[in-house]
């Protein structure tokens, strides 16, 4: 008879029975990855058209600490700054409504973004020329300012003060 060279460094084998907490909790997180996985619009998107690809991604990524994801063609980029997902597109037909009239750059949508020294920020932004629309205004429960990417689009960056309100992240969502 011949005997197994590896038995002696095999385990035994024991049941796992999970606390029930610890069990529901591993199955939301399962079940919270799975939907991300089959519904990839949850991340949170923001398009702007741009003027000029060149300098809108020059201006996100140096300036404001977007990351270049992708960059395939001439007229489309797409940025990542944590979270958040800025695609910048160059109007042309494929955008173009029904009666031919294209998109433009500007207007008052905007992204905000949430920084820890804004006064410290919109002095470094200025020294890189970097147009304003506003001061720096005091609003409920946040200090911000608009400034405008090349094409004029407008990005509020703001710093939380008391009475700032922001719903607490749930992974199970």
């Amino acid at each position: 008879m011949t005997t197994d060279p590896l038995e002696g460094l095999r385990l035994p084998i024991v049941p796992v029975d999970p606390r029930p907490e610890y069990a529901d909790a591993l199955l939301r997180r399962m079940e919270t990855s799975e939907r991300a996985v089959a519904v990839p619009s949850a991340t949170p998107t923001v398009r702007y058209f741009v003027d000029d690809l060149d300098r809108a991604v020059a201006f996100y990524s140096r300036l404001l600490d977007f990351e270049v994801e992708l960059r395939p063609s001439l007229a489309f980029a797409m940025l990542y700054r944590g979270d958040l997902r800025l695609l910048l597109s160059v109007p042309g037909s494929a955008h173009a409504l029904p009666d031919g009239t294209l998109p433009e750059p500007g207007g008052w949508n905007r992204m905000a973004l949430q920084v820890e020294d804004l006064a410290g920020v919109v002095t470094s932004l200025s020294e890189d020329d970097v147009h304003f629309r506003t001061d720096i205004v005091t609003s409920v429960g946040v200090r911000q300012v608009l400034l405008e990417d090349p094409s004029g689009n407008l990005v509020e960056l703001f710093e939380p003060i008391t009475g700032y309100h922001e719903r607490p992240h749930d992974p199970a969502r």
